[in-house]
């Protein structure tokens, strides 16, 4: 898939009362990518709102499996719109199937207090490049570039750090580059979680899934140059883990902060 194959995912057909159709992105069968419905989500809450103020957060239940070769269907409930904020709610359906249940916060820009924590962004290019993990084997390996450096394997102190692009020149649309940032979050889900433990999404030792998903965005993305996800793993218990990730431009500016929550419940061998 190119990069411009990418960004076709997500283009929504725009049906009656709030409704839009979001293209699939792999064959029938197989499961479908939760960033890609969750990036698609987002988009269709913007489609929605007015061009005057941005999406500040947005949060997203994963309810069931979708099929990475169907089309979905987004029903957009407005919420609330206010003089300087606005909030949607979406559902996504694959037929009756209820995937998703999702929330969209909007706000105009406003001046005030402004600062970030920081990160040391050293240069991707001197990694290997790697490509993504996870149930969907339709994910984009060519169109996004991603690069992962590992430290603290198996103890709490475990930190992920995969510097990601868009491997083509994109639009200057805000809200595009927020929903590939969205799209690429989920690349290695909730493996931070089990990498504490010495395991992986792929090693086959636990049935491993994102449940919900927040990003909070802070300034403007750019997912056509260098970003940094760093990501660590504060606590895990009950088949549940939770996964916790700044999100830093090349200045290590913190753009966006994620949170995933995610199933990771022992396989019976």
């Amino acid at each position: 898939m190119t990069a411009d194959g990418l960004t076709r995912l997500l283009e929504l057909v725009e049906l009656e009362d709030d409704s839009f159709i979001g293209p699939s992105n792999g064959p029938a069968g197989k499961r479908a990518y939760g960033g890609h419905l969750a990036a698609q989500a987002l988009a269709t809450a913007c489609r929605s709102t007015g061009s005057d103020r941005i999406p500040t957060a947005a949060h997203v239940q994963f309810l069931r499996g979708g099929d990475a070769g169907l089309s979905s269907r987004y029903r957009v409930e407005r919420v609330h719109d206010g003089r300087t904020t606005s909030s949607r709610r979406i559902l996504g359906f694959q037929g009756d199937r209820l995937l998703l249940s999702a929330t969209v916060l909007f706000a105009v820009p406003a001046t005030g207090p402004a600062h970030t924590d920081g990160t040391a962004f050293e240069d991707p290019n001197a990694l290997p490049r790697t490509g993504p993990i996870g149930p969907a084997p339709a994910l984009p390996a060519d169109a996004v570039d991603i690069r992962i450096h590992d430290e603290g394997s198996g103890t709490t102190e475990f930190v992920r750090r995969l510097w990601w692009r868009v491997a083509a020149d994109l639009p200057d649309d805000p809200v595009l580059h927020a929903c590939l940032a969205v799209y690429v979050s989920d690349i290695y889900g909730v493996d931070p979680v089990l990498a504490v433990h010495r395991h992986s999404m792929t090693d086959g030792s636990h049935h491993a899934a994102t449940t919900d998903s927040s990003t909070w965005f802070h300034r403007d993305i750019r997912a056509d140059r260098w970003n940094l996800l760093e990501c660590r793993s504060p606590a895990a218990a009950r088949g549940r883990g939770v996964m916790a990730a700044g999100l830093y431009d090349a200045s290590g500016v913190r753009v966006a902060t994620m949170v995933h929550e995610g199933q990771t419940v022992t396989r019976e061998r």
